[in-house]
């Protein structure tokens, strides 16, 4: 809101703000009233009357349940396409709410996003919420390909119907300065539009779903990292998230924003000085990392503690380098591979229906316990493995072929778990057994020593003497 045309203000109040530059309300209630005072060259007395007066003009009223539930009813729950993974989101994605999905590169955050635009056009007899879905972008093009493939190879959107390209609405935001003000002014405006025009005619889906495809890239810069770019993210995070709660809250919606991980370091506690209390590094580990596979925790989430207080979920992703042998119709076609005597033959069925395993975890929600899946992607999207799916017995690490490993070799932590199947090499049982045989393998080194026990008593002696 522009402070200029505000009614509540008096000129005065109006002319001290021009002055020192301040002509939003982010501007005026984000910045600390001392740096406001100090830009405006006046008390921050008058500043913190400023202040009131603006949030006089503006309360907040706390909602109750009979406003939440009485008609017309904004909110819901939207399907997210499988049974397991609605049952870990507390029944799917739900309006209102500000959901991060992070992860690395290649994890499957994209395809649960695409599949997402397509099913919350859905009617609500079937999962969805009837509405239309706006793409935001920061880099690259949306995938139309490959959303094509998931609405023809997913059972429920692909018997319904009702899904198409034509209600995922696209923009691109290049910057941060863009998607704020998308945020504030461009995106309201198509949302109301969308709304009339939904309500004159009932066939134009309303938007009900808003991704942002991925926030933390707009947030990489070249500038050296010092307390002023801190603040200055900060400040960024806190206007963003600030806008999209209220387009959560106002029209009923769900926000789903992409992120990205870093690299995570196990830092030393400080106990020099117990009064101190909890480092930041210790307290972050909880809330920014999974902790349900070994080395699942060797990344975080990014953007850091601000964006965390921000949000109201957050789902991370990762891959864990094992497969899975997968029985569905989706599998890829299997291929024909050319010899060394010009020939072609097929190659192995169950080398081609192996899938790489990936992990979901939820790391923190309003509305479900923390708690992680096993899933796969196919070309329905994401595939979240039943328990029976995953066992040891199913789930094959197609790297080297078994040997007994000895002590000094290590195992990497994401390997643990990834063992051959117990018919898989030789009717040996599953698992890495360092001692296959029955036969112990130090006592036969002793027992064939060629030191006899004069040798030894003869030795020492001499070293008695």
């Amino acid at each position: 809101m522009i402070l200029a045309s505000h009614a509540a203000l008096s000129s005065s109040q109006k002319a001290l703000l021009k002055r020192g530059k301040i002509t939003t309300v982010s501007d005026l209630i984000l910045i600390p009233a001392q740096d406001v005072a100090r830009k405006c060259r006046v008390s921050p007395l008058e500043i913190n009357a400023i202040v009131e007066t603006i949030c006089k003009a503006h309360p907040i009223y706390a909602q109750t349940l009979d406003e939440l539930l009485s008609p017309p009813n904004l909110y819901g729950v939207c399907t997210s396409g499988d049974s397991h993974l609605d049952a870990a989101l507390g029944g799917g994605f739900r309006t209102g709410m500000v959901w991060e999905v992070v992860g690395e590169s290649a994890a499957g955050k994209t395809q649960l996003a695409l599949r997402m635009a397509l099913l919350v056009q859905l009617s609500k007899e079937l999962g969805g919420l009837a509405g239309s879905a706006c793409y935001l972008i920061t880099s690259g093009k949306l995938p139309t390909s490959r959303i094509v493939q998931i609405s023809q190879h997913h059972s429920l959107i692909s018997t319904s119907g009702q899904c198409s390209l034509d209600d995922i609405h696209t923009m691109p935001i290049p910057s941060i300065d863009f998607l704020v003000q998308a945020l504030r002014k461009l995106l309201p405006d198509f949302i109301e539009l969308r709304s009339g025009q939904h309500t004159s005619d009932s066939t134009v889906k309303p938007v009900r779903l808003v991704i942002i495809d991925a926030l933390g890239e707009l947030f990489h810069s070249s500038d050296k990292t010092s307390t002023r770019t801190l603040v200055e993210r900060a400040q960024n995070i806190t206007e963003i998230s600030a806008h999209l709660h209220s387009l959560a809250s106002k029209y009923g919606i769900v926000v789903i924003v992409l992120n990205e991980v870093v690299d995570a370091f196990e830092r030393q506690p400080n106990t020099e000085d117990p009064t101190v209390g909890l480092s930041y590094a210790e307290q972050s580990k909880w809330y920014a990392r999974a902790h349900n596979l070994p080395g699942e925790n060797r990344k975080e989430a990014s953007l850091g503690l601000v964006w965390a207080n921000q949000i109201n979920a957050r789902i991370m992703m990762s891959r864990t380098g094992r497969r899975t042998h997968t029985h569905s119709d989706n599998a890829a076609t299997h291929k024909r591979q050319k010899t060394d005597v010009g020939r072609t033959k097929t190659r192995n069925e169950e080398t081609e229906s192996l899938e790489l395993v990936r992990r979901l975890s939820i790391i923190f929600s309003t509305v479900s316990n923390p708690q992680s899946l096993d899933y796969v992607v196919d070309s329905a999207g994401i595939i979240v493995l039943e328990e029976e799916g995953h066992s040891k017995e199913t789930v094959t690490a197609v790297t080297f072929p078994y040997t007994a490993l000895p002590l000094a070799i290590p195992i990497a932590p994401l390997d643990v778990g990834c063992v051959e199947s117990e018919s898989a090499v030789n009717g040996r049982p599953s698992g890495l057994s360092l001692a296959p045989n029955d036969e112990d393998d130090w006592e036969a080194f002793w027992e064939n020593d060629s030191i006899t026990e004069a040798m030894y008593l003869a030795a020492s002696s001499d070293s008695v003497k």
